[in-house]
């Protein structure tokens, strides 16, 4: 499988994909794309976090990676439920997954992707394919490139080897450099369709016999992301999902003990490299949720809704700043949650005194 803790580039050959579930405007056009021999230099799947961008790119240069070039038609016989589910293996050689590296030392990912690993990247792709097959790169994600190796992208995809095939994944191409932008033909992904979502757990909801209000309560939870609604049917994720809210519901004020004693107990969720899984982001989830009034707090008798929608959307670029900043220059992630918290309760305080 996949050894994202020592190598940024290392792939097995029976790595299994995910089924793709969704997406099938974007599928037939990559498909099309394919078949017709009108594959660009550089794509952008670009597109909301967690809805299957990076797997799709993989299953993509897993089938590219094995066809051969010389023969007629090479792209003829290939069908969407070969880009949904491909049967064939990676082709080692041909393929290069750009991601940031692990730190042993530190025990976390790296901030970025370096320079280093774009050299990696033009070594092995000024080299021939031996198969007259594809040579694929997946950079997963664009915006994790620090500037010196956005620099050394860009003058790869000014002058792309031939035969070569640049699947670049963004949630936030805004923060892409826009000469890369104008050198990628970009396909744009959406929120996943409740139809997709079911299909994606439908077998784990058999599974546990969950109620037809349970499985509405979680599609509705996960926002069309695949990754979301993985974390909602871990038992685990749920429980301290609901006992933060449950804490966050007291507003203006938290119970520190509890608070305390929760994230103890589920440190786990404090250190999480998964933005959706971490304690974090799910404080800002519950915030979001709180603006957009959908989570009723128990103040809102003594404040009007519409105030404490206001509230909340300005604590959530607050703290999604603070969350930012920790990451940046490698702030104690327990402390930095301590304080998110206490900045909350405090901006509902000072409102109430008013």
């Amino acid at each position: 499988m996949m050894n994202e803790r020592n190598h940024a580039v290392e792939l097995s050959s029976d790595i299994l994909a995910p089924v793709i579930s969704g997406h099938t405007e974007q599928i037939a056009f990559i498909l099309r794309s394919i078949k017709t021999n009108k594959i660009p230099n550089a794509w952008l799947f670009h597109g909301p976090l967690g809805i299957g961008k990076a797997s799709l790119a993989l299953n993509v240069a897993k089938i590219l990676s094995n066809i051969d070039l010389t023969k007629p038609d090479c792209g003829g016989g290939i069908s969407e439920s070969d880009i949904r589910n491909p049967k064939t293996s990676f082709n080692l050689n041909n393929v290069f997954h750009c991601k940031r590296k692990w730190d042993d030392k530190k025990k976390v990912f790296q901030k970025y992707i370096s320079i280093d690993d774009i050299r990696e990247l033009n070594k092995r792709f000024s080299l021939s394919s031996t198969d007259h097959s594809y040579k694929v790169c997946v950079i997963d994600t664009t915006e994790d490139l620090n500037l010196s190796a956005s620099n050394s992208l860009l003058k790869i995809l000014e002058e792309p080897p031939k035969n070569t095939l640049f699947i670049l994944v963004s949630n936030n191409q805004k923060a892409i450099l826009p000469t890369i932008l104008s050198r990628c033909q970009k396909v744009s992904f959406k929120k996943l369709e409740e139809q997709a979502l079911l299909e994606i757990s439908a077998e784990i909801f058999k599974k546990n016999q969950t109620s037809d209000l349970e499985q509405a309560n979680i599609l509705s939870s996960c926002e069309g992301s695949a990754r979301k609604l993985i974390n909602f049917l871990d038992k685990d994720y749920i429980n301290f999902f609901n006992d933060m809210k449950t804490l966050l519901s007291n507003l203006p004020n938290i119970n520190r003990r509890q608070m305390i004693t929760l994230l103890a107990k589920n440190r786990e969720y404090l250190y999480s490299n998964d933005p959706d899984k971490s304690a974090f982001g799910i404080i800002l989830r519950l915030i979001g949720s709180i603006a957009k009034q959908e989570n009723v707090l128990r103040i809102n008798k003594s404040i009007k809704p519409s105030d404490t929608s206001l509230i909340a959307a300005h604590l959530y670029s607050q703290i999604s700043l603070l969350r930012h900043h920790s990451i940046e220059y490698n702030v104690d992630m327990k402390k930095v949650v301590f304080l998110a918290l206490t900045t909350i309760e405090l901006a509902f305080e000072k409102y109430k005194q008013r």
